[in-house]
């Protein structure tokens, strides 16, 4: 049986919440440029913020007919190799294609 400090936990760092101020963009922009370069994209696309402890801001994008993740790097002045999600994505689309099991890299 869980503890009240478990579901706390749980509660704070599992699922999305509605997206952080700072962390905030054009949606509608998003959404047409994903339109655009996703076939089979449908619109309208809701954006939620995944809770917990991302050092890089990480959104749920949610369709009609489908889910994507979006990660971005956070506002502000960064750290030269910080916040690499450029990295992440050759990483994640590198290993893609052989079966490995990570998500599917769109853009």
């Amino acid at each position: 049986m869980a503890d009240a400090a478990t579901d706390d936990r749980q509660e704070k760092f599992s699922g999305t919440k509605e997206v952080v101020e700072s962390h905030r963009f054009d949606e509608k922009k998003l959404e047409a440029y994903l339109a655009e370069r996703i076939d089979g994209f449908q619109t309208p696309m809701e954006v939620r913020q995944f809770k917990g402890g991302q050092s890089n801001p990480t959104y749920k994008l949610i369709t009609p007919n489908r889910n994507y993740v979006l990660r971005r790097k956070p506002p502000g002045k960064l750290l030269p190799s910080a916040h690499a999600v450029d990295r992440e994505y050759r990483i994640i689309a590198a290993l893609h294609p052989t079966g490995f099991p990570v998500a599917k890299p769109y853009l």
